[in-house]
């Protein structure tokens, strides 16, 4: 219970930071960073100009992410979507009731700066409560399912600079390239908060409970775990096996509270890798 309340308040305060870091700095400087509030914020410019009235950006954030869920309900089932349905919500609520904020519109060199520093720091605290705001992520595993030549690192990266691509058709090229800029800020304070640098990690993990760990692992996230026997004597410990697991850095929280939840006594390894090729990263 005590971990659900935490999660919830890192999902809260995530939500809030990108709500306010979309309303106050991207939306009012026509920033497009990607994701279900990128493409928001272009169907708003154009509605409003050629339409004549303002389509919210919560609302268009529901309705892309409404059938991203039901697809990736069928492929992952229930847990996968449980919390990142509920911060889906969250972000969009947030975004309706920060419209009040004062909007910045000044230098675009600051309104991207701060703007990524507010996204990324949201975002991450919402990883920390093991959950995602849906839209990119959801969409780059749905694609990753279907056809796993590319990392879903790599889908997120496609997806995104579609968006992207497609902000600077409405924006024009200079805001296109502030909007990349605020991009790299919010990647680099996502690192901070989930404190990590590389974007992939990996663990070494001893537990007694190792099966109930690697299966636990492999249903919530579709990672495949390698266990080393220790059977031989080679190792002397109180466990039979140790577990190694590669995942990416958006996963690191939901690893250590599955650790957690099965054996809270487990030891783990974690660290920083470069490179990861085969079993859903790079292709070899």
């Amino acid at each position: 219970m005590k971990d659900r309340a935490k999660s919830l308040v890192y999902i809260a305060a995530g939500v809030t930071a990108i709500s306010a870091g979309t309303n106050v700095f991207s939306i009012p400087n026509g920033l497009v960073t990607g994701g279900a509030t990128g493409i928001g914020t272009i169907v708003m410019y154009s509605t409003e100009k050629l339409l004549g009235f303002t389509f919210p950006v919560s609302l268009t954030n529901i309705i892309v992410n409404i059938p991203l869920f039901i697809i990736a309900y069928k492929f992952f089932g229930k847990k996968y979507i449980k919390r990142s349905f509920a911060a889906t919500l969250l972000l969009s609520l947030a975004l309706q009731l920060t419209e009040f904020m004062p909007k910045y519109s000044g230098d675009l060199m600051l309104a991207a700066i701060f703007g990524g520093i507010l996204t990324g720091v949201g975002v991450g605290f919402v990883l920390n409560g093991s959950a995602a705001t849906g839209g990119t992520e959801t969409a780059a595993h749905i694609l990753h399912h279907i056809n796993s030549r590319l990392s879903i690192s790599n889908y997120i990266f496609i997806i995104d600079a579609a968006v992207i691509l497609s902000g600077i058709f409405v924006f024009g090229a200079e805001r296109g390239m502030f909007a990349i800029i605020s991009v790299f800020t919010a990647s680099k304070c996502i690192d901070a908060v989930t404190s990590g640098a590389s974007m992939d990690k990996a663990a070494f993990i001893v537990s007694s409970k190792y099966c109930e760990i690697a299966d636990r692992i492999r249903k919530s996230t579709g990672r495949e775990i390698t266990a080393l026997n220790n059977e031989n004597g080679l190792v002397k410990n109180n466990c039979s096996n140790t577990l190694i697991c590669v995942f990416s850095q958006k996963e690191l929280a939901q690893i250590k509270n599955i650790i957690k939840s099965v054996d809270s006594f487990a030891f783990i390894i974690l660290f920083d890798i470069k490179d990861v090729y085969g079993g859903g990263f790079k292709q070899l």
